[in-house]
């Protein structure tokens, strides 16, 4: 499914969240502490959005790669930034060994992890002592008039507008159906707990409907 989408990804999230998703990657690189000369693994990183902002904040002497399952969408990464590094590979099993990186970020991708607790506990063995790992989300609807209308959104105007968009209806239908199996802030912090993490911390986006996790060893 993202093979297929990947050639228009950026410009359909771009229209859907009406240019905020920007906004909420830089914020969840801000809050991996990275600092000029650090390292970071991306994971899930798609077409490297995430990824450039860290590279960005490591600056030249930094070391900052990528990591996704979609080759179609490493392409478009490596087309629009060449300058880092991408590679295929697994979220459950990185191909890293332990303390490898300052930090480890993951962004809409952990919902479309098999185990995603083992992915959180990946995205902490790669870290050093005294990293952070983040995770970018989209959270459960809250309660009240905003989650309401963002809850009509995400099952009428994202499937219609991002179908007509990407020319790959099935593909936000797929967003839109799995509404409901979206976690709250409180169960991904959990999940983390369970994964290990320490620390761990959350800042919501977007009226509640986005949220950002963050932990360290």
């Amino acid at each position: 499914m993202f093979d297929r989408i990947a050639g228009r990804y950026d410009r359909v999230n771009t229209v859907l969240s009406a240019g905020t998703d920007a906004g909420w990657r830089r914020r969840a690189a801000r809050e991996t502490g990275l600092r000029p000369g650090g390292s970071a693994l991306d994971v899930a990183c798609g077409s490297g959005k995430l990824t450039a902002e860290l590279a960005k904040l490591a600056g030249q002497g930094g070391r900052v790669v990528g990591l996704d399952f979609s080759a179609q969408m490493l392409e478009v990464a490596r087309r629009d930034h060449a300058a880092i590094e991408f590679i295929e590979g697994d979220a459950l099993s990185l191909p890293f060994d332990g303390a490898s990186f300052d930090a480890s970020t993951i962004a809409f991708g952990l919902r479309n992890l098999a185990d995603p607790v083992r992915g959180l506990r990946e995205m902490l063995r790669v870290i050093r002592p005294y990293g952070r790992a983040v995770v970018l989300e989209f959270v459960r609807p809250p309660r009240g008039l905003a989650g309401s209308a963002y809850r009509v959104y995400l099952r009428t105007v994202l499937p219609t507008l991002g179908g007509l968009l990407s020319g790959e209806p099935r593909a936000y239908r797929y967003l839109s159906d799995t509404v409901d199996s979206y976690r709250t802030p409180g169960e991904l912090a959990d999940m983390a707990v369970r994964a290990g993490w320490s620390n761990v911390k959350h800042v919501g986006l977007a009226a509640g409907t986005v949220g950002i996790i963050s932990g360290a060893q």
